[in-house]
């Protein structure tokens, strides 16, 4: 029987299938002909606990057998959710229980859920100017009013945060949820400062609205003493994404929130029956059981090291011009304002003649922007590279000077 193919499924996309469709996306090129990947924040394979990994599946098999191959707990597989109590307990000496927490598939699919809980087309956000790419593209698809919370050293700037939200007030409109990364930005770099934290609390309690705290990296602190969570300062009021993904392996896909046991209920709706990657959560969690606190120590060690072998050559090549370059505690990013007179434009044509990659800063703003900055991950390559591609980097941006 023959078929007729559907000439414009577009007039059948929902609202939010419209949103964004055809906008401009960040410039790309395939990472196999890049020299140097410094543009996606991909962990360390090197890192990666193989032997382990393999040990732990095998234990797990032979303690758990066939449950393991089932469908798991809605909320996601108790054994995990212990294991991020925790975590939290051992690096942050935060108290939490296990109905205080739903599994995710990443901290991507979490921040996803939280979206689709708390916003509608047309509410409005905020969110920091900049922030990570990969959550803008699922805020636009939820197409709130993004207003943009600039960040200096002391991460999002909370006066301006307050502008907005009286301004909102003014106009009989409520802000829904206040989006930050609080520990080494992304893709700014800085960490939240304590009086910042409290002071975000305070609006968010002042204004009525949630906090939708991102932490990806918090235990990946190279140094500086970790501050308590913005969950930790206001449990009501806080949601918190997680992941394994930068202290394990991102292929296991698994992340989570931490609310209230109110909010969890809610936020479990928008998942399907069965739980979030069970035989995953299983494995990940017979690992980190027994090894959690001395791998972290040892990713630590060997992220500390590429970080500092690219800021040595980043500022051995720039040291005479006006950039800036972050230095932040932990993580996988460098933010790097460019000197003056490098022109953004050429700049990215140097770089795909000498095949060098980096994530250019418009990338970064929602509402546009960004165009003087550039960001590189020093997370993939050893320190050697990471050194050698710097100064390459480095170099193109004084080429590309008017």
């Amino acid at each position: 029987m023959a078929t007729t193919p559907i000439a414009r499924f577009d007039d059948l996309l929902s609202t939010r299938g419209r949103i964004g469709r055809g906008g401009p996306a960040a410039p790309t090129r395939p990472v196999q002909n890049a020299l140097y990947e410094f543009g996606g924040g991909f962990p360390d394979p090197a890192s990666f606990p193989y032997d382990g990994i393999v040990e732990a599946t095998a234990r797990m098999m032979k303690a758990e057998g066939a449950e393991a191959l089932t469908y798991g707990d809605h909320q996601g597989y108790r054994g995990l959710r212990e294991l991020v109590c925790h975590k939290y307990a051992l690096f942050e000496r935060l108290e939490i229980t296990p109905e205080n927490l739903v599994i995710s598939n990443g901290s991507g699919h979490a921040l996803s859920l939280a979206f689709s809980a708390f916003l509608d087309v047309g509410d409005p956000m905020l969110s920091e100017a900049p922030t990570f790419s990969g959550t803008l593209n699922t805020i636009r698809r939820h197409g709130p009013q993004v207003l943009d919370v600039p960040v200096d050293a002391e991460g999002m700037i909370t006066d301006a945060a307050r502008e907005h939200l009286e301004k909102l007030r003014r106009e009989g409109r409520r802000c829904k949820l206040i989006y930050t990364i609080v520990n080494f930005q992304n893709p700014a770099g800085p960490t939240l400062s304590l009086r910042r934290r409290q002071e975000l609390i305070g609006l968010a309690q002042e204004y009525d609205t949630l906090i939708l705290e991102d932490d990806a990296y918090g235990e990946l602190r190279f140094e500086g003493e970790p501050l308590p969570s913005l969950y930790a300062l206001d449990p009501t009021r806080v949601i918190r994404a997680g992941t394994v993904s930068k202290i394990l392996g991102a292929g296991f896909r698994l992340g989570w929130l931490c609310a209230d046991p109110a909010m969890i209920s809610v936020l479990q709706s928008f998942l399907f029956g069965g739980g979030v990657n069970p035989f995953a959560s299983r494995v990940a969690t017979y690992y980190l059981r027994d090894h959690m606190a001395e791998h972290v120590a040892l990713l630590v060690d060997v992220y500390r090291a590429k970080r500092d072998a690219m800021l040595e050559g980043l500022w051995e090549v720039l040291g005479g011009t006006d950039v800036e370059i972050s230095k932040p505690e932990g993580g996988f990013f460098i933010w790097i304002k460019l000197p003056t007179g490098a022109d953004p434009a050429r700049l990215w044509e140097v770089a795909v003649q000498r095949r060098l990659q980096y994530t250019p800063g418009p990338a970064f703003f929602v509402n546009g922007g960004g165009h003087e900055f550039i960001r590189l991950a020093f997370s993939y390559e050893p320190p050697a590279r990471c050194y050698d591609g710097a100064r390459l980097i480095a170099q193109a941006i004084l080429d590309s000077r008017r």
